[in-house]
């Protein structure tokens, strides 16, 4: 069974939960409006404009250090990382 409260408590979870809600929505919009059960429909400037302000979320976040690797512990790599000289 999934721990909800754990998962939520992950920034990278939470960061890749919303990213994939969001996606999940375009899709349920676009096949309903497909359907034509609704009459909205995503614009290219619209899409356009939510894809640069996520864009831009994202690049914020990275400068800011908040998404990292989840396999190392903190915001930096790991000793082991460090002396690669290739990757495995």
């Amino acid at each position: 069974m999934i721990n909800w409260k754990v998962r939520f408590k992950n920034r990278n979870w939470v960061i890749a939960f919303i990213s994939q809600l969001m996606i999940v929505a375009e899709m349920v919009l676009s096949g309903l409006n497909t359907m034509g059960l609704i009459h909205f429909q995503l614009t290219d400037a619209i899409q356009s404009s939510i894809l640069t302000f996520v864009n831009a979320v994202f690049v914020l976040l990275s400068m800011l250090g908040i998404v990292q690797d989840p396999t190392t512990k903190g915001y930096r790599d790991s000793d082991q990382a460090l002396k690669y000289k290739e990757p495995k």
